[in-house]
């Protein structure tokens, strides 16, 4: 696969985790809607042509704009990591603390993992030299 590939596929890999959990669902009766605002993905080894491999889309953490999603690529006949990609899915029209609560499993938001802390922070200072208010 090449990289292009990857983001492909990470796409559909979301679409059906909207699908599965009902959010978008829950987003679009609140007129709101989703896109994405930030992407990263870290490539630790190839798939290899014809190796089967699934998506596993997990929810890491979520604030009053955003949900923050972590997916990995998994080859199915190793259990290996082969890819891993955090997204910003910013959600508009709607507060994402309210639309959560509505899922038991969300009651309690968990803490910010290490590492989506430090790539939001990068994302700022990125933002920040963009600005023309420096």
């Amino acid at each position: 696969m090449n990289n292009a590939r990857y983001l492909r596929e990470l796409d559909f890999a979301r679409f059906h985790f909207y699908a599965l959990t009902g959010l978008y669902e829950r987003i679009r009766e609140r007129r709101g809607g989703a896109v994405q605002g930030a992407s990263s993905v870290r490539y630790r080894r190839t798939i290899p042509i014809f190796h089967p491999y699934k998506i596993q889309t997990k929810l890491v953490w979520w604030d009053d704009k955003a949900i923050y999603l972590e997916q990995q690529f998994v080859t199915l006949t190793d259990g290996f990591v082969r890819a891993v990609a955090l997204s910003k899915q910013c959600i508009t029209n709607c507060d994402v603390q309210e639309l959560l609560k509505t899922y038991p499993e969300a009651a309690k938001r968990p803490e910010m993992p290490a590492d989506l802390k430090l790539w939001l922070d990068a994302i700022e200072l990125s933002s920040q030299k963009l600005r023309k208010d420096k």
